[in-house]
């Protein structure tokens, strides 16, 4: 049971090598006109999550309604 903790902790360990390379700057030019690619959700995708917003909105709104109907026609007190 040791050996195989010793081994795990073995593998997490970071090599200096490792290490350096994470810490290094990017020195890498860059070009002038680098296409820029837009960032989010567009076309089928977004109506399909404003429909899946819109359907849960609508769901609470019915399960709230239906709560308190419920509640009034059983006749609960607070």
């Amino acid at each position: 049971m040791d050996r195989s903790t010793n081994l795990d902790i073995e593998e997490l360990k970071m090599t200096r090598e490792q290490y350096i390379l994470a810490t290094q700057q990017n020195n890498l030019p860059r070009a002038e006109n680098a296409q820029l690619y837009p960032v989010g959700i567009y076309g089928w995708r977004k109506r399909c999550l404003y429909f899946f917003v819109l359907l849960l909105l609508v769901t609470m709104i019915v399960n709230l309604a239906m709560t308190i109907w419920i509640l009034k026609v059983m006749n609960f007190t607070v």
